[in-house]
């Protein structure tokens, strides 16, 4: 991070979150990455404060870059003050209307650009899957899955982009089957018939059964009952908010990500055999 800041820098000590910002789910998710791309890149906007009382300031917009800055603030002191601005105190309207034009703004970047700077980057640095999970702070399968929807045809590309399908989904057709056509015509099955994340879990277990089957085939037989016993497990707060970056991450189903983690404790403890 430039340490020549245009903005001048208050203490985190000094910085309440101001009960007007209208932000107040999802505060801590991936705050780790956004602390990372901090670290790498710098912080591209200051955030906006004003004095509550001398010496105090509240904020109102760039609540998660703060907590950014708190969490790399633990391991270097060059982050425990944040580059801001300082308004003068506004009224409790003017303040929520701030709060959230900062928010509803923020437009979540195109999935087909995202595929290409993945894409982009992968082929920069020789091809390095941990390099781009580094500079992007993403996890390695993450990148890997963005690179699986590169490669797709364009068909299922135009349905990840337009959120019919997810990243999991695309990896999954890829490995089901080398036949582009049949890929094509599996993925609008899915998307027609509604699949559920368990269903298309069982979707290459039917192909690899019968490699000639058709995609209406595979439809009917996903969609036969299969007995399936259900768990309720408690879960702490702590663990729900992991599941649900891991959810977001992934772009698998709650359900799923328990399921593969019950499956590889039990398989690498000898109990399970696929």
């Amino acid at each position: 991070m430039d340490k020549k800041e245009k903005w001048p820098a208050i203490s985190l000590n000094k910085i309440h979150i101001s009960q007007a910002n209208v932000r107040t789910l999802n505060r801590n998710e991936k705050i780790d990455e956004l602390a990372e791309s901090i670290k790498t890149y710098g912080l591209l906007q200051p955030v906006v404060l004003y004095e509550q009382t001398p010496g105090t300031f509240d904020l109102i917009i760039g609540q998660r870059r703060f907590l950014a800055f708190k969490a790399l603030a633990k391991t270097d002191d060059f982050y425990k003050q944040i580059p801001a601005v300082v308004i003068p105190k506004p009224d409790k309207e003017k303040l929520k209307i701030m709060s959230l034009s900062e928010n509803i703004h923020r437009v979540e970047l195109n999935r087909a650009d995202i595929v290409e700077v993945v894409s982009f980057l992968y082929k920069k640095y020789s091809k390095s899957a941990k390099k781009v999970s580094r500079l992007l702070g993403v996890s390695v399968p993450t990148v890997y899955n963005y690179l699986k929807v590169q490669d797709a045809p364009d068909e299922i590309k135009r349905m990840y982009v337009e959120k019919k399908i997810g990243r999991e989904d695309v990896k999954r057709l890829m490995e089901m089957t080398p036949d582009k056509t049949k890929m094509v015509q599996i993925a609008q099955q899915m998307v027609k018939e509604k699949l559920t994340g368990p269903q298309k879990e069982r979707l290459p277990e039917i192909i690899k059964q019968n490699p000639n089957i058709s995609p209406d085939q595979m439809m009917k037989e996903v969609k036969k009952h299969k007995f399936e016993e259900k768990i309720i497990v408690p879960l702490s707060s702590d663990l729900i908010e992991a599941l649900d970056i891991a959810v977001k991450d992934v772009g698998l189903g709650r359900e799923e990500i328990a399921k593969k983690a019950l499956e590889e404790w039990l398989s690498e403890k000898g109990y399970y055999k696929k």
